[in-house]
């Protein structure tokens, strides 16, 4: 079961509403009114921007700490900024089938690299259409501030590292066409259970150490020389410099690696497979409310996992129609079809009669 559903609470009742209407709402108590009005989108920076990889909720009902979360995000949805920056949240527009507006943590928010370089400050690197978080302009004319947290495969990254790159090299989708990658090298893979700290030259300061995964991590060597190697570690973005110790040569190209988020096999959003409930489908044009408002709109029709049910003909559901977006909220009960999950009428045994009834 997801956190989402632990942190609105299981199950649903009434209560009162942001308007004080009492209508019926879904995950708890009300939301606080904001201390905060929050400003438009800061001129300064991209006003469409990607999501990126992370764990947990990304869609929550406002900027305040205890706002509750409402639904997620995979890497890779577009989303437009709809507000100033508030406790380390933004105001996004998700587009796309389920139109959705929430607040979303800045460290989810960035750009695609578009083209190979290193982040000015640190020893990451990019190729290009990586992922790199955006932090605002930075000092230097031209440049952006941005976090990058290297890829290692998986739900695996290290850093974050903190420098710059040129903004004209940053946008909402990833380059196209023919567009020079990183340099080629030879794959070596780490002892099994063994860490490597990486320096910034053969003799320099250590940057930070790349962990024993199971299978052992691989990288690419760029350089050798005994038992000193130069080397790109991750998929991108990438931490390039030096390790000292045992590599063993992999004997062929770097190995795939996994998906940094889940993604599903079958016609069934991946976000079904991840609550329990009735399964429905739900009707294009449905909106979704929260709290008393409305948070999204479906522009085509969905998938929902039954959560609860609350008066008034008001069903509790999490909701996706693919695998970008889902979130959590309350809808009509008329929009839902049921698919699977109806719970079934017991069965009464036939009592036997006298003879004289017979």
């Amino acid at each position: 079961m997801l956190a989402l559903t632990l942190s609105l609470s299981v199950g649903c009742r009434r209560a009162q509403s942001d308007d004080g209407s009492g209508e019926a709402t879904a995950g708890g108590t009300a939301a606080q009114t904001p201390a905060v009005e929050p400003g438009p989108p800061p001129e300064d920076w991209p006003r469409v921007l990607v999501i990126g990889p992370g764990s947990g909720p990304a869609l929550y009902l406002g900027h305040e700490e205890n706002a509750p979360a409402v639904g997620y995000l995979n890497p890779g949805v577009r989303v437009r900024l709809e507000s100033s920056m508030v406790n380390g949240r933004v105001e996004v527009l998700v587009g796309g089938a389920l139109a959705t507006k929430a607040w979303v943590p800045l460290q989810r928010v960035g750009a695609y690299t578009q083209s190979r370089g290193r982040i000015t400050g640190t020893r990451a690197y990019v190729g290009p259409g990586d992922f790199v978080g955006i932090l605002g302009p930075a000092a230097e004319a031209g440049q952006m501030r941005v976090e990058v947290r290297p890829w290692l495969g998986g739900g695996n990254f290290i850093g974050p590292f903190v420098g710059t790159f040129a903004t004209d090299q940053l946008a909402d989708t990833p380059p196209e066409g023919e567009v020079e990658g990183v340099s080629s090298g030879e794959c070596f893979r780490m002892a099994a259970g063994a860490t490597l700290t990486v320096t910034e030259s053969p003799t320099g300061d250590a940057i930070t150490n790349l962990p024993a995964l199971d299978p052992p991590l691989a990288v690419t060597v760029l350089r050798q020389r005994n038992d000193l190697f130069g080397v790109r570690a991750g998929y991108g973005p990438y931490l390039t410099g030096y390790v000292r110790g045992s590599l063993e040569a992999c004997g062929g190209e770097m190995p795939e690696p996994e998906p940094a988020a889940g993604t599903s096999a079958s016609e069934q959003p991946y976000w079904m497979s991840q609550e329990r409930g009735p399964l429905h489908r739900i009707a294009s044009g449905t909106r979704v409310r929260f709290h008393g408002r409305t948070i999204a709109r479906l522009r085509a029709e969905g998938w929902a996992r039954e959560l609860g049910r609350q008066d008034g003909g008001l069903v509790d559901v999490f909701i996706a129609v693919n695998d970008d977006v889902a979130i959590r909220g309350l809808v009509r009960e008329r929009s839902l079809t049921l698919v699977e999950g109806a719970e079934e009428a017991p069965v009464e045994e036939e009592e036997e009669l006298p003879d004289e009834l017979q």
